[in-house]
């Protein structure tokens, strides 16, 4: 199992008030150890731009992943770091699992779900990108 790669995903907030947020990540895995970047639409940090990119360390053990993210720049609101809790689905190309932030007086939780993007994905995430810079 080697989680490298380009992946697309969404995190919830588990709040009826506020929508659920997509991201892109891509990840590097060494023998089981992770890391890497996401980049997500800013849902929370008034004044640090469209767009919040994060860090991402942990490691995986046979299809358990467990990783950081930590906001560049540690935007208002973007503190403390995320940890993530997941399983990895037999393929290889799905990982479902929990976040949390253990943030003093208001712990945030929620559900996660990453795919990974391959072949044709990438080549349609990257026109898709290429349009929307254009217009």
């Amino acid at each position: 199992m080697d989680l490298s790669g380009d992946w697309t995903g969404v995190f919830d907030y588990g709040l009826e008030a506020q929508d659920a947020v997509t991201f892109t990540a891509t990840l590097i895995d060494v023998g089981g150890v992770v890391w890497g970047k996401t980049q997500e639409p800013n849902s929370f940090a008034p004044g640090a731009g469209p767009e919040l990119i994060a860090e991402l360390s942990g490691t995986r053990s046979g299809m358990e992943v467990h990783f950081r993210k930590a906001y560049l720049g540690s935007p208002r609101g973007g503190e403390y770091p995320i940890h993530y809790t997941g399983h990895v689905s037999a393929g290889g190309k799905r990982i479902e699992g929990q976040w949390r932030i253990n943030n003093p007086g208001v712990p945030f939780s929620g559900p996660f779900v990453m795919t990974r993007i391959t072949g044709l994905e990438v080549r349609r995430e990257i026109a898709i990108e290429a349009e929307a810079e254009v217009s």
